[in-house]
């Protein structure tokens, strides 16, 4: 039986110095010779070794791989995000950018937005989107409940702090060149989208939208995906491109939608189950069409699509939603690099494993904790867990997905609030009134 792995050591590594095999009896000394200096014909390599042992004696233990590097004040109603080597920080205050190696300050500003306005913060493509105030709406189906979004973006260089451009509506894509917004009705219902430039801020195209659920950007193309309707559009100018009619849902809860490479997954619940439809992006006709008896996540895994149906998870052909492999017992998956999965189980406290997404076959043990979340493309690498030994602490654990791993490599304290951010190089936590930013490696 698989047993949880214990806590990394806090004691510091050896350098170990290899000084050859020492066991062998020693030689007969050479003979007498008339020149001087060939009784100290030894003497260097007896130098040579002093002096090596001298240096492994003196030489400093490397650093662990899990250090903390600094730390500055923030309230937990504080507003922050993280970026490839950058923290962002919206204090009543003002906003300030720290070096995320060095905590050395990169520039500050008062906040574009009053306090306790901030609905959401990325950071993207070289820009800091700030979205606030919120408007708050009720959400199609959820008559008694509501959701809040920005009614205004703001959009300020990542590496000055400077005012790009404001704009109203919601993020749906960037890149460098240019963002993709919705803007929302008071039942929280796409009616518009617009791309605009990602310097200026100016209007490129847009495109009214009817009673939209959801907007999905893929290759070249757009999909909204409406009550009772999807529609394509084309993603340079907004141009229409086909439309079909489908079975939804009235509202969000009962309808979702993955697009993956140049078919569209449209998975609609209903009491009894739940309906998985495949169609062709180019001109919407139907692939094929999945049953199932349970509710159902769609996620694209890389060479298949990941069906996760209660506590079974299945990798589906994406042309023909045949069956190539499933395991019970995983309530759903990650994408973590290339041609790897990390599988979450269905338990409270869930363990993680990596598994090969082509086969499906788990390598090496399940290991408990929580993913960090990143924000990036190429998936989670860091896992978090309790101490079994110290209340008061964490363990970290490296996802190596290419020897399919799951390694602890230290322990932090544990965060106050919330999971933490970040992975990779460095680690972001909220303490009582702090962030902490550690090195990992």
């Amino acid at each position: 039986m698989d047993h949880p792995e214990p806590d990394p050591p806090d004691g510091t590594r050896m350098s170990v110095i290899e000084l050859g095999d020492l066991s062998s009896p020693t030689a007969d000394p050479p003979p007498p010779s008339s020149r001087p200096a060939a009784r100290f014909r030894g003497w260097p390599l007896v130098v040579a070794l002093l002096c090596a042992l001298a240096l492994g004696a003196s030489a400093a233990p490397p650093p662990p791989l899990v250090r903390q590097l600094w730390t500055t004040g923030a309230t937990e109603q504080d507003g922050f995000a993280i970026g490839a080597d950058a923290v962002y920080v919206v204090r009543r205050t003002g906003m300030t950018a720290y070096d995320l190696a060095t905590g050395a300050v990169r520039w500050r500003r008062a906040s574009p937005l009053r306090y306790g306005d901030l609905t959401t913060m990325q950071v993207t493509d070289g820009m800091v989107l700030l979205g606030g105030p919120p408007e708050f709406v009720t959400a199609p189906g959820y008559p008694s409940a509501a959701m809040a979004f920005p009614t205004e973006l703001i959009a300020l260089d990542a590496a000055t702090g400077a005012d790009r451009w404001r704009s109203p509506g919601e993020v749906f894509r960037t890149t460098p060149d240019a963002v993709l917004l919705a803007d929302r009705d008071a039942h929280g219902e796409l009616h518009t989208m617009r791309m605009v430039g990602a310097r200026d801020g100016v209007v490129r195209w847009t495109r009214p939208l009817t009673r939209a659920l959801d907007l999905r950007p893929g290759p070249g193309q757009i999909v909204a995906t409406a009550i009772g309707e999807i529609a394509t559009y084309r993603y340079d100018d907004g141009t229409p491109i086909a439309t079909r009619p489908i079975e939804t849902g009235d509202d969000w809860q009962n309808s979702a939608t993955l697009l993956d490479d140049d078919r569209l997954f449209v998975t609609r619940a209903d009491p009894r189950g739940a309906t998985i439809t495949a169609y062709r992006l180019d001109d919407l006709s139907t692939l094929w069409s999945r049953r199932t008896l349970r509710g159902a996540d769609v996620t694209g895994c890389g060479p298949v699509i990941c069906l996760s149906s209660g506590a079974e998870l299945s990798g589906l052909d994406a042309a023909t939603g045949t069956t190539r492999w499933s395991r019970t017992g995983w309530a759903g998956v990650d994408v973590a690099g290339s041609g790897r999965l990390l599988a979450y189980s269905t338990s409270e406290s869930p363990e993680h494993a990596l598994m090969d997404a082509a086969t499906g076959q788990v390598l090496g043990r399940p290991a408990p904790g929580w993913p960090t979340p990143t924000g990036g493309s190429d998936g989670t690498d860091t896992l978090i867990r309790a101490s079994t030994t110290d209340p008061d602490r964490s363990v970290v654990s490296r996802i190596d997905s290419a020897a399919g791993r799951i390694i602890p490599i230290g322990t932090i304290a544990s965060p106050a609030t919330g999971p933490c951010s970040g992975g990779g190089r460095f680690l972001l936590c909220r303490r009582p009134d702090a962030l902490v930013v550690t090195a990992l490696g």
